[in-house]
């Protein structure tokens, strides 16, 4: 369906934010995988180095013990690989269902914003919310994938150094703690980032499907060191296409799109003139 252009009213569409609730859902989920893969890590070094500790004395000889470092290279190497094929194997399943619940969102808001003004559609699947879609779900798996990757490759790290070095457990479980922060800080991200892509994304798509395009940038006051360009474009209300995006810093952008990016927009229902 598509909405016709209404030469004697315009309207600026309500805004179509992206949900609290799916990115929680979404941090959830992967907080799940990322708490066991922390909690068993932690137990099959402790468990090992007490035992290395033991044998070695004083604990600073462990630094000129060739077989203390096989001992724990073996041991990373079985957690990666358990690990890698543990969040290989869910990470098609999360990104699915955060897209999905996504898709939905983005489906009733713009319904609802539609009737609201004066409007009333009937959605069918169309081929480009379903790319649009699929896409995401793509991007999504390949961030999951890549946190066990990222969070055993700097454990690894720590753990051999701590072990030439001559370290305790203590002051290595301490090194590992500020690992897994990092972990939830990335995880926090990847929730808050993809959600405001997904939703962006799809409802464009689904916005273009409906003849609709063009829109105006409205800039999110929610984060603490906001982009001035997109400040800029929010404060001179930024008129762009939605097949093209916004020329902000040299390049065509669409709100939320950044990473990082909190940014939305309204929709100009044609008519519209200020």
């Amino acid at each position: 369906m598509k909405i016709r252009q209404n030469k004697k009213r315009g309207l600026l569409l309500r805004p179509v934010r992206p949900s609290a609730a799916i990115q929680a859902a979404y941090y959830r989920d992967l907080m799940r995988l990322i708490d066991d893969m922390h909690d068993s890590t932690l137990y099959w070094l402790r468990a090992n180095y007490r035992k290395i500790e033991s044998q070695v004395v004083p604990a600073q000889d462990m630094a000129f013990d060739i077989s203390v470092s096989k001992i724990l290279r073996k041991i990373m190497e079985h957690l990666t690989s358990q690990w890698v094929k543990r969040f290989d194997k869910r990470a098609e399943d999360i990104a699915e269902d955060f897209v999905r619940r996504a898709d939905h969102h983005t489906q009733a808001n713009l319904k609802d914003a539609l009737k609201k003004s004066g409007f009333t559609v009937k959605f069918n699947p169309s081929q480009s919310v379903r790319e649009a879609a699929q896409l995401s779900i793509n991007e999504n798996v390949q961030l999951i994938k890549s946190i066990p990757q990222q969070y055993m490759a700097e454990v690894n790290t720590l753990v051999m150094q701590s072990a030439m070095a001559g370290r305790d457990l203590g002051t290595l479980s301490s090194e590992l703690q500020k690992r897994y922060g990092i972990s939830r800080r990335r995880a926090a991200l990847i929730a808050r980032d993809q959600n405001n892509k997904a939703t962006a994304t799809i409802n464009r798509k689904r916005q273009m499907d409906l003849g609709l395009k063009e829109a105006i940038w409205i800039h999110s006051t929610a984060g603490k060191y906001p982009r001035p360009s997109h400040v800029k474009a929010g404060n001179d209300k930024l008129r762009f296409r939605l097949d093209e995006g916004a020329l902000i810093d040299g390049e065509r952008i669409f709100p939320g799109e950044a990473i990082n990016c909190r940014c939305y927009w309204r929709t100009i229902i044609p008519g519209f003139d200020e």
